[in-house]
C-alpha cells in the first residue's frame, strides 16, 4: 500500500518533494523486487489518485494476502526538532502482525545502516485489518535533511526496495517453518 495519493500529498520534504511520491516510486521498486523472488504482489493503487482508507483496507480483506504493508515516510507536528529526529519505525496491532512489524524495523535498521525509531503498537486504520499480517512501516523522516538525502535518491530508493524484499522473503521463509 503506498501511503496517500491524489489530494492527499502526506508530508513534505524540505524541498517540497511529497510523501506519496516517494511512497509509491518505492513501492512500485519493491514490487519488482518481489515479483522478480516470484511474489504475487497487490497494489492499492499504481498511478497519483485517491484511495480512502477504508477501500485500502476492503482491499486487503478481500485479497487476504499473506501480509500486507503500507508504506510511509514520517514527518513531525509543528515545533518538533526536525534535525534531530530521525529513523525507521513499524505499527502493529493484531499479535499476527507483531514478529512482522519487529522483524522488518530491525532488518531495515541493521541492512541500510540506518537510526531505529522504534516499534509501536497503534490501532491505525491499515493496522487493522486481520486477515493478514498488517504493519505500516515509516522509513524515515521526510522532514529530516539528512534523511531526506537519501528518501530522494534512486539508488537509495532501489537499495531499500531491495533489502525491503529481501527481509520480507526472509520473514515468510521463517514464519512458515
Amino acid at each position: 500500500d503506498p501511503g496517500h495519493g491524489g489530494t492527499e500529498t502526506g508530508s513534505l520534504g524540505p524541498t517540497g518533494y511529497p510523501e506519496k511520491e516517494a511512497n509509491l516510486f518505492v513501492s512500485k521498486l519493491l514490487r519488482k523486487e518481489l515479483q522478480d523472488k516470484d511474489a504475487t504482489v497487490y497494489m492499492t493503487r499504481e498511478s497519483d489518485r485517491d484511495v480512502s482508507l477504508e477501500d485500502r483496507v476492503k482491499a486487503i480483506d478481500e485479497i487476504k494476502p499473506d501480509l500486507a504493508i503500507s508504506l510511509h515516510y514520517n514527518a513531525l507536528p509543528d515545533g518538533g526538532d526536525a534535525i534531530a529526529t530521525k529513523g525507521i519505525s513499524a505499527f502493529w496491532y493484531h499479535p499476527q502482525a507483531h514478529s512482522l512489524a519487529v522483524f522488518l524495523e530491525n532488518y531495515l535498521v541493521e541492512k541500510l545502516n540506518r537510526n531505529s525509531y522504534g516499534v509501536f503498537w497503534n490501532n491505525l486504520a491499515l493496522t487493522r485489518p486481520h486477515t493478514a499480517p498488517s504493519i505500516l512501516l515509516e522509513l524515515g523522516f521526510i522532514i529530516n535533511p539528512e534523511e531526506f538525502e537519501w528518501i530522494s535518491d534512486r539508488q537509495q530508493q532501489e537499495k531499500l526496495a531491495g533489502k525491503l524484499a529481501d527481509g520480507i522473503e526472509e520473514w515468510l521463509n521463517l514464519s512458515r517453518k
